[in-house]
C-alpha cells in the first residue's frame, strides 16, 4: 500500500506491506511538484504519481492520497441526523449552481448533541484526475482524504487513539498558525485554526463548538507559558508538523508533558529498513494516516 500526502508543494509518501505482525513500511520519502498550470490538474498530478510510483517500484501499487486543507472548501450546518435533504437544502442556499457543479461534498457529524454536520468541498477536477491517472498507471486509488483528518485516522490506528475518552490533533504551523481537531467519546467536536502568539493569540476559523475551541486555545497557551504541566482540555494530545517548523515542535516535546505524543508513524510501525528514525523531520508521514484505516497495528 502506497499513502500519499500533500503538504503545499511537497508531497510525502510511505509504502507498507502487511506482514504476520502488522504493517511493516518498505519506503518513505517526498519530492517537490508546484502546480504550473490550473487548467492542467490532470497532468500535475500525473506527474507527481508517476514519479514516486518509479520510486518505489512496488508493481501496481495501490494508493491512498491525502489532499492539502487549503484545496478543500469546509462549511457547517444544522442537520438533525445528518439529514441528506437538509445538508442539501442548506448547500443550495449558501453555495451558488456554479459551486456546486463543479464541487464533491462529503460530510462529518459533529456530536450529537450539537445538531451539526461539517461539510467538505473537494473539487470534482482533483477527484476526476485521480480516476484517469490511476487508470494511465495501471494502479488504483483506495482512499482520499484531506491532511488534519487523514492524521487522525493514523492517531486511532498508530496511536490507538480511540482508548481515550477525549483526544486532541494539534499540526503545528508557520508563523505559528496551529490547526486543531478535537475527538471526544470517539464523535467530532471542534475543528478549528489559531494564531498561537501568547497573549496576543486569537481564533482564526472555527467550526463545530465554539466554547471547547477556546478552552483548547487556552489550555495551549498555559502550557506554552509554562503555567501547566500537561493539557487539562484532552486526555490525550497528539502533535505534528508538515511544512518543517520544527522549532515550535521541539519546545513542547522538551517539555516532557505526559499526555503530549508526537505524532509519527515511524516510531510505531516496523520497518525493513535498518535506519535511525529522526523524530521530527518525519512528522510530515502522520498525514498518511487514511492508508492504515481499519488496520490492526
Amino acid at each position: 500500500m502506497l499513502a500519499i500526502s500533500q503538504s503545499g508543494t511537497t508531497y510525502n509518501y510511505l509504502n507498507w506491506v502487511p506482514t504476520e505482525s502488522g504493517p511493516m513500511v518498505t519506503q518513505h520519502g517526498s519530492i517537490q511538484k508546484e502546480l504550473e498550470n490550473p487548467d492542467r490538474i490532470d497532468e500535475h498530478y500525473y506527474e507527481i504519481l508517476d514519479e514516486i510510483f518509479s520510486q518505489v517500484k512496488n508493481g501496481d501499487p495501490i494508493c491512498t492520497f491525502s489532499l492539502d486543507s487549503s484545496s478543500v472548501l469546509f462549511s457547517t450546518c444544522y442537520a438533525e441526523n445528518a439529514s441528506e435533504e437538509m445538508i442539501n437544502w442548506h448547500l443550495n442556499q449558501c453555495r451558488d449552481d456554479e459551486l456546486n457543479k463543479v464541487m464533491d461534498y462529503y460530510h462529518f457529524s459533529f456530536s450529537p448533541e450539537s445538531g451539526k454536520v461539517l461539510n467538505m468541498g473537494i473539487p470534482k477536477a482533483i477527484r476526476n484526475s485521480f480516476q484517469t491517472n490511476m487508470s494511465l498507471l495501471k494502479s488504483k486509488m483506495n482512499g482520499l482524504s484531506v491532511g488534519i483528518f487523514s492524521a487522525e485516522v493514523g492517531a486511532r490506528q498508530w496511536m490507538h487513539a480511540y482508548k481515550n475518552d477525549s483526544y486532541l490533533i494539534w499540526k503545528i504551523g508557520k508563523k505559528k498558525i496551529d490547526e486543531l481537531l478535537f475527538i471526544k467519546n470517539d464523535e467530532l467536536v471542534t475543528y478549528f485554526s489559531f494564531h498561537r502568539f501568547g497573549k496576543k493569540s486569537k481564533m482564526l476559523w472555527q467550526f463545530g463548538d465554539g466554547d471547547i475551541a477556546n478552552l483548547i486555545m487556552q489550555d495551549i497557551i498555559n502550557v506554552q507559558d509554562e503555567k501547566a504541566e500537561k493539557f487539562t482540555s484532552a486526555q490525550q494530545v497528539y502533535l505534528y508538523a508538515t511544512d518543517g517548523n520544527m522549532k515550535d515542535v521541539k519546545f513542547f516535546h522538551t517539555l516532557e508533558l505526559e499526555n503530549l505524543t508526537l505524532l509519527n508513524p515511524l516510531s510505531v510501525l516496523e520497518s525493513s529498513e535498518e535506519e535511525k528514525v529522526h523524530e521530527y523531520n518525519t512528522l510530515a508521514l502522520a498525514e498518511t494516516g487514511n492508508s492504515f484505516g481499519g488496520i490492526d497495528v
